[in-house]
């Protein structure tokens, strides 16, 4: 299972053309099997713990949910429960369990991949171990893996696939060697790789899916390359530019999940967006929030959303850059839209908080959606920082995931 990438958030802190977009989607190596509409998931969220601290990184694996943050301790039935910063949860029930690694720092980002469970952000332990802003935990006993560096700056994202696990951020070194913003680790071994030049701005978000590594930030230029800013893909096998991936990103990428035939990319900008692109970068459909969009994620038929909007377009924009041709819809920090067209869905369970939604996540076959952020409640129901919704699915739901938090 591929898990969404996971983000930092900028804040205080007709029939010839499907044969076209078939042959883009397999020269891209994304599998081209069609994804069977899925229900909206729940406006109601389940039951869960929560966290007197920020969420700001979800992953599923397995059962388990993984979340990272700021906060110091689970919220049980109205119960102080100590979680430095890292928790787990049961993905069904939404009990806490016991694993509980300790960092000393904020948790940006994570991914689970295999055995481990690997984390960037602010700290410099984890458990009783010295972990300079990057480490690596089994997932089942929660001890500290081998993988060790000293990361300068701050990681904000991770991603694995292709034998390589990737780190972005706002760094400019690890372990003393120069990096800009991006680096690349060998997944078996741990050390650090030599993966193109790296960008000349934040990256805010990564994503691996079929051949390609999808980066998005701030970004003005990914590896030297011209036509990459806020968002383009690297090659999984010698980290060069894909050149038959070019979308026009005119604000910053804070968040991406994958489908096998779109990319949909979380943008800031006056207000927020939501942008869909075909495998070639070409525009599909974007619409229009009152806020950044700071997470986002995918489940059959639909996109959720997440970010620091109260309003949102009720149908898709003209184009990335355009308003909303109608009016504008209530629709604090949590959106659904319909993944072919772009439109509004009525799903809407009404988020608190200034900042509201930080990150999201998705368990195709459980039906599940994890969401973090800042709110304290959801629909007038207290969930502090910490949410799932389901959807009725008895025997699975189809869909893909796009990697990964976040």
């Amino acid at each position: 299972m591929r898990f969404a990438s996971i983000a930092r958030p900028a804040f205080p802190r007709r029939r010839h053309l499907g044969i076209l977009l078939a042959g883009a989607l397999v020269a891209a190596g994304i599998p081209t099997a069609a994804v069977a509409a899925t229900p909206l998931v729940s406006v109601r969220p389940t039951g869960s713990v929560g966290f007197d601290g920020l969420v700001y990184a979800t992953a599923y694996a397995g059962n388990t949910v993984f979340v990272g943050g700021s906060f110091r301790n689970a919220i049980v039935d109205g119960r102080s429960v100590p979680r430095k910063r890292l928790a787990a949860l049961n993905a069904r029930t939404g009990e806490l369990l016991p694993w509980a690694p300790a960092t000393n720092g904020t948790v940006w980002g994570l991914t689970a991949f295999g055995q481990s469970l690997y984390i960037t952000g602010k700290f410099t332990t984890v458990g009783d171990q010295a972990r300079g802003g990057l480490a690596n935990i089994n997932l089942r006993t929660g001890a500290v893996g081998t993988l060790r560096h000293t990361v300068k700056g701050e990681g904000h994202a991770l991603a694995a696939g292709g034998g390589r696990l990737f780190l972005g951020g706002a760094i400019s070194a690890v372990d003393g060697r120069a990096r800009r913003n991006l680096a690349a680790f060998d997944l078996t071994s741990g050390a650090l790789e030599t993966f193109g030049s790296g960008a000349d701005g934040e990256v805010k978000t990564l994503t691996v899916a079929g051949s390609r590594l999808y980066v998005g930030g701030g970004f003005k230029r990914l590896n030297g390359a011209d036509g990459t800013a806020r968002l383009a893909a690297l090659r999984l096998t010698d980290g060069r530019v894909d050149t038959t991936f070019r979308p026009v990103t005119p604000y910053a990428v804070g968040a991406l999940t994958v489908a096998p035939d779109k990319v949909y990319a979380a943008l800031a900008g006056p207000g927020g967006r939501v942008a869909a692109y075909r495998p070639d970068g070409q525009l599909v459909w974007s619409t229009v929030t009152d806020g950044d969009v700071q997470a986002i994620t995918h489940l059959g038929g639909s996109v959720y959303a997440g970010g620091h909007f109260t309003v949102a377009c009720p149908g898709p924009s003209r184009t990335a850059t355009s308003w909303c041709p109608a009016t504008l819809r209530s629709q604090p920090k949590l959106a659904a839209l319909n993944a072919a067209n772009g439109k509004l869905l009525d799903w809407n369970p009404k988020s608190n908080g200034k900042w509201g939604v930080l990150s999201m996540d998705v368990h195709p076959t459980l039906g599940r959606i994890a969401v973090g952020g800042e709110f304290t409640a959801l629909g007038g129901l207290s969930r502090p920082h910490f949410a799932q919704f389901s959807t009725p699915c008895s025997y699975g739901c189809n869909g893909r995931s796009g990697s990964g938090t976040r």
